[in-house]
């Protein structure tokens, strides 16, 4: 299929499929459906409304919501006036609105409800989505009428998207039509030579990740061309019933959830006596040692596989059976993934492709595929996708789903869109079978006084696979050895303390007991025991609050803002390179407010954990 604007989408499956559910979503009693035919009337419907309220060709629009059925039918609509969306994270800061508001010169944005719209400057015209007085209602803007065309094609401007700024001010990267419809055509191309990987109409793909993020949005958009149904969560609170009721077939997920889920899992099983949790682990080995044979396209045994299909059937199924029991695959990006944490699932029976892009490439590059993926890796380069590795190591990218550049900001665009060539800002490396790996982004690489370089990113991956160690931010860069800042896992905190007779101790005491040091710094070697020496860290200290997007920390797509870190524990810091002054917790204040994403997934964590303990005790 081959389109020409992203509306052809959604106007096309109306003519080919209007009766088959689009959307499925909780209207307040039950859930409902919505059809193809109902979708792109409820687009054109809010498309005239906003033309009568003087939107039209080239006027950047602003979109800020959660994830939910109104944030597809405005951004379509929006797109049907020739206008450009752009969409801003809820959780952004007010200074941060106000910068993409001014920079992309937005007269109008949609908003979820009053408190988002107060972070708006006072100049921008509001549509609230759940109105209680402020500015215009989405539910009565729609009109009728004759149905919009839009005449924008390819090459011109969809939307910006404003990067998440780890290392400084967002910007708008330039996205067209031709970008994001490339991406959905290549990743279209990969499903007609990976059977396993097709999707259908009948598929129920769940939304949990926010549309402002690229990587929801596209896998929208693709999923939506398929004519697949999609289905809204109500919310994190009621994930486990969704879940259950929805039954999906399809995800799109970040890393950060399989991470947790694992971490809960080990942490609960170690608690177990000893012939339940042999059980568990010999599941988990025969799983992994099937993987390994398949990963290397070797034969697996009979034997091996009788015991793959009875673990199965006492265990994996029934973890399967939480998750909707219909789940055929997950696609993970955003972050790396732990390869343990891709075979752990594969043995589970859920598999979990993890993809690599960026905002600026619309955001695919690259993806694994079943039946087998090659954990460790992105996967292989997408079809019409060229990748290079400079001699620096940095990865290079061109092809038609790389933006234009970026809005307002020559100089940033030309530093970056070189002679064809996007440079990613990310170090990596293609395998001998043609896998792309992904190291560590160019800037956070750490070079030691000793010469010696670090690839931060794969430490932090292995300390947080331990049950007692939530956050791991590595540092070290000019210095002689590699320390790292810890947040623990206050459920682990606890359960030490109370076998180390030490629960009267409140948190700030325990974050400086020597016993305690001494038992994390053996958790550190043991998860960094594959690693060289100058690359395992020599110190830790420990944070008393987890680094977090509230506290300007994280960017909205969990990512850690490492300057911000720094300055903020800068004597923290500097205690792990003195001369033995014993390591203080951080900053004393807490969050009352948790991300979306943090919140799916203790969910997810919680489901995962009850399952265990269900499945293990008979």
């Amino acid at each position: 299929m081959t389109f020409q604007n992203l509306t052809e989408i959604i106007r096309g499956n109306a003519e080919r499929i209007g009766d088959h559910p689009a959307q499925r979503f909780w209207n307040g009693n039950s859930w409902v459906d919505r059809s193809y035919h109902d979708l792109w009337h409820a687009i054109q419907s809010t498309a005239r409304g906003l033309r009568e309220l003087g939107i039209g060709a080239g006027d950047r629009v602003g979109l800020m919501s959660a994830t939910r059925p109104e944030w597809v039918i405005c951004d379509y609509a929006i797109l049907c006036l020739d206008a450009i969306t752009v969409p801003i994270y809820p959780s952004t800061a007010p200074e941060q609105v106000r910068h993409i508001a001014e920079d992309a010169g937005l007269r109008w944005a949609v908003v979820e409800n009053d408190t988002l719209a107060n972070k708006f400057p006072q100049e921008t015209n509001l549509i609230v989505i759940d109105a209680k007085g402020v500015g215009h209602s989405l539910a009565n803007i729609g009109r009728p009428g004759a149905p919009i065309i839009p005449g924008r094609g390819r090459d011109e401007l969809a939307t910006l998207v404003y990067t998440s700024g780890t290392t400084g001010i967002p910007k708008g990267a330039m996205l067209t039509h031709g970008n994001l419809l490339s991406n959905i055509e290549s990743v279209s191309e990969l499903m007609q030579t990976n059977r396993e990987m097709r999707i259908f109409p009948e598929d129920v793909a769940l939304s949990v990740l926010p549309l402002s993020h690229i990587l929801e949005r596209t896998g929208h958009n693709i999923l939506l061309s398929y004519g697949v149904i999609l289905a809204y969560a109500r919310s994190a609170a009621f994930l486990v019933e969704d879940v259950t009721a929805l039954k999906p077939t399809l995800m799109i997920a970040v890393p950060r959830v399989f991470e947790k889920i694992y971490s809960r899992i080990m942490s609960q099983t170690n608690q177990y006596g000893s012939l339940k949790r042999s059980l568990f682990s010999w599941a988990v080995r025969v799983g992994e040692a099937r993987y390994r044979l398949l990963s290397r396209n070797e034969v697996v045994p009979p034997r091996l596989q009788r015991l793959s299909r009875l673990y199965d059937r006492l265990i994996f199924r029934k973890v399967r059976q939480v998750l909707g029991g219909r789940l055929r695959y997950v696609i993970a990006g955003g972050a790396p993934l732990a390869a343990e944490i891709g075979r752990f699932f594969f043995s589970v029976g859920i598999l979990v492709l993890e993809g690599y892009g960026l905002t600026e490439t619309a955001p695919v590059l690259s993806v694994n595929v079943p039946p087998v993926p090659q954990y460790g890796t992105v996967g292989r380069v997408l079809p019409g996708v060229e990748i290079a590795i400079a001699p620096d190591g940095e990865i290079l990218a061109r092809g038609p789903n790389i933006a234009k550049g970026y809005w307002n900001l020559p100089e940033e665009t030309a530093d970056v869109f070189r002679a064809g060539w996007f440079h990613t800002g990310d170090v990596g490396e293609m395998d001998d079978r043609g896998h792309l790996r992904v190291t560590d982004r160019k800037k956070h690489i750490i070079v030691l006084s000793t010469g010696k370089n670090v690839a931060p990113q794969a430490v932090e991956q292995l300390l947080t696979l331990s049950r007692f160690i939530e956050q791991a931010v590595v540092l070290g860069n000019g210095r002689k050895y590699v320390s790292a800042l810890l947040f623990l896992n206050r459920e682990q905190l606890h359960v030490w303390a109370e076998k180390n007779h030490k629960a009267n101790l409140g948190d700030a005491v325990l974050l400086r007991d020597a016993d305690l040091m001494a038992r994390v710094m053996t958790e550190v070697e043991r998860t960094t025991a594959s690693l060289a020496s100058f690359e395992r860290p020599k110190r830790v200290a420990f944070l008393s609050e987890m680094l977090s997007e509230e506290h300007g920390e994280l960017t909205p797509s969990l990512k850690v803002k490492l300057s911000v870190v720094e300055q903020r524990y800068r004597a923290l810091i500097e205690t792990l390179y003195g001369d033995g002054v014993e390591p203080e917790g951080g900053a004393a204040h807490e969050s009352n407010s948790i991300s979306l994403t943090r919140t799916l997934i203790a969910v997810f964590a919680g489901i995962a954990v009850a399952t265990v303990i269900r499945l293990t005790a008979g």
